[in-house]
């Protein structure tokens, strides 16, 4: 015998918790008719399986499970209830959010549209309540419905991989990096990589089996190259000082030009020989020299003109009367880093002639023994 067909049995809860919303009576009439028929469903199955002659109904054959191989992403038994619940928890919102908002809405109107006949403001509040109630419940299904789909995608993003880089892995789900992050972390909660996943912040890596990949080490900075000496101070403005004298032809020009190398050369010698000098020189390099450099130039770039009007041979003479008076200064320069010198020779030469006074050894007092006809101290009486 066939066995008969239930139909009230099949009617899923969540369809008859919307019909309860819309009309109370006929939701719970519904739920009744339920249970009656799941519960003679269930006697009648208990009554064939007595006969022997109950068949159940017919079911395609199961698919044969293949035992997990390693590297296999098998979740722990907690996270696939996490998994289930979050997924319950988002249909249940979804579909009991938008009947209490469509019946707080629709309530709200009816109240609202008999306002002048029969007023009811704590109906009306409770029903906006609702409203807003059912929207929020709403919203929160759709947003979990996104995340779980979201951690869906991510898990087919990252495959049979053992390890991916989150930013790869936001990237290819076109997700930015915080709502990813987030998402990641409740996708390994939920078991979507396997109960071994975590992610491993110092190489920002999903991992999803095995050990997490090492950090890469940073590149050895490369030797620094061996850099030419810097000219000296002192020999960059002794060859320009040369340039200039190559440059300008004039056999005047160029005797007065070497004269001033010299003496350039030998302030120089002394300021490298002896640093304190340096400091009597800070007038003398920072503009006799650079000015002289620069008159000098300015010689040159005159002296090849082809035409030389009136006032560029007046410029020129200028300038060839000028060396003679700077020559001059360089020379005095020179002789003034002898001050100090000529002060302590001086000062010493002072000293020694007074000790030597005071001693009788200077002057007419610095006689020699038997040197002097009145000295008898030495003749012998034969």
């Amino acid at each position: 015998m066939e066995p008969r067909k239930h139909y009230f049995a099949k009617i899923p809860t969540i369809a008859i918790f919307i019909v309860m919303a819309m009309s109370g009576p006929l939701g719970v009439l519904l739920f009744i008719l339920k249970g009656i028929d799941q519960k003679v469903q269930k006697e009648e199955q208990e009554a064939a399986r007595a006969q022997g002659d109950y068949r159940p109904a017919p079911n395609p054959a199961p698919m044969p499970k293949t035992p997990p191989f390693p590297g296999q992403d098998v979740p722990t038994a907690e996270q696939k209830s996490a998994k289930q619940w979050h997924k319950n928890i988002a249909a249940l919102c979804t579909i009991m959010g938008a009947v209490f908002l469509f019946a707080g809405v629709t309530d709200a109107v009816d109240i609202i549209g008999a306002w002048q006949i029969l007023p009811d403001p704590g109906e009306l509040f409770s029903d906006i309540v609702m409203a807003i109630g059912g929207g929020g419940a709403l919203l929160t299904g759709l947003r979990m419905n996104r995340t779980r789909k979201l951690e869906q995608l991510l898990d087919k993003v990252v495959g049979e991989r053992d390890n991916i880089p989150l930013p790869e892995l936001f990237a290819a789900a076109g997700v930015d990096a915080a709502r990813g992050r987030t998402a990641v972390k409740s996708a390994i909660e939920h078991g979507y990589f396997g109960a071994d996943a975590y992610i491993d912040n110092r190489t920002d890596t999903l991992v999803v089996r095995g050990a997490a990949p090492q950090p890469k080490k940073p590149a050895p900075a490369p030797a620094p190259k061996a850099q030419p000496a810097a000219e000296d101070e002192y020999a960059a403005l002794l060859r320009q000082l040369r340039q200039a004298n190559d440059a300008i032809p004039d056999p005047v020009m160029s005797a007065k030009i070497s004269r001033l190398e010299e003496v350039s050369e030998r302030i120089f010698a002394l300021a490298q020989k002896d640093p304190e000098k340096k400091a009597q020189l800070q007038k003398f390099m920072n503009y006799y020299l650079p000015t002289t450099l620069k008159l000098l130039n300015s010689y040159d770039k005159l002296s090849r003109q082809r035409v030389k009007g009136e006032n560029i041979q007046k410029t020129m003479f200028e300038i060839e009367g000028m060396m003679e008076t700077i020559a001059g200064a360089f020379e005095k320069q020179l002789d003034s880093l002898f001050d100090d010198d000529a002060l302590d020779i001086a000062a010493d030469i002072s000293v020694m002639e007074s000790i030597l006074k005071q001693e009788g050894l200077s002057g007419e007092d610095m006689k020699m023994p038997g040197l002097d006809p009145n000295d008898t101290s030495k003749t012998q009486t034969k």
